[in-house]
């Protein structure tokens, strides 16, 4: 069994029912640095920034580019989310987190394995299969799935 696929970066693949999309931009860092908030909940920046990516359907939805990131235009065409992804990984400098945004996407920032001349974090994701009669009942009609 082939157990090991290239894809482009970015990318949105379909492991099984389950959609992920992978970026290796610190498209985080980059949307926060241009950002201006005032007299916002505590605990939201994180959530905020990722949802502009699955709002905006693109992996690096910002124009002009942030300095020194390296962005073909010819191919940004490559950028845009085919559909809204079930886990959403974006690897940043921020503290690693794993939160559920917009209800139905799980956004996971590993982090970096290095961090200068230290070890820095990485994320391990495990997807269970759902039971069968779970699977039964979406497909009859829309399940909420706690």
């Amino acid at each position: 069994q082939k157990r090991i696929h290239c894809v482009s970066n970015p990318c949105t693949v379909r492991i099984n029912e389950v959609v992920v999309g992978v970026t290796s931009a610190d498209v985080l860092f980059h949307l926060g640095a241009g950002e201006a908030n005032a007299n916002l909940p505590p605990g939201t920046r994180m959530e905020r920034l990722a949802q502009h990516l699955i709002q905006q359907q693109n992996y690096y939805p910002l124009f002009p580019q942030f300095r020194g990131m390296n962005l073909d235009l010819k191919q940004l065409d490559m950028c845009t989310m085919p559909c809204q992804p079930d886990i959403l990984l974006v690897p940043s400098r921020f503290n690693a987190f794993a939160r559920p945004v917009l209800e139905n996407t799980l956004v996971v920032n590993p982090g970096h394995l290095t961090k200068g001349t230290s070890g820095g974090s990485y994320a391990t994701i495990q997807v269970h299969p759902m039971k069968r009669e779970v699977l039964e009942e979406v497909s009859d009609g829309e399940v909420r799935i706690p």
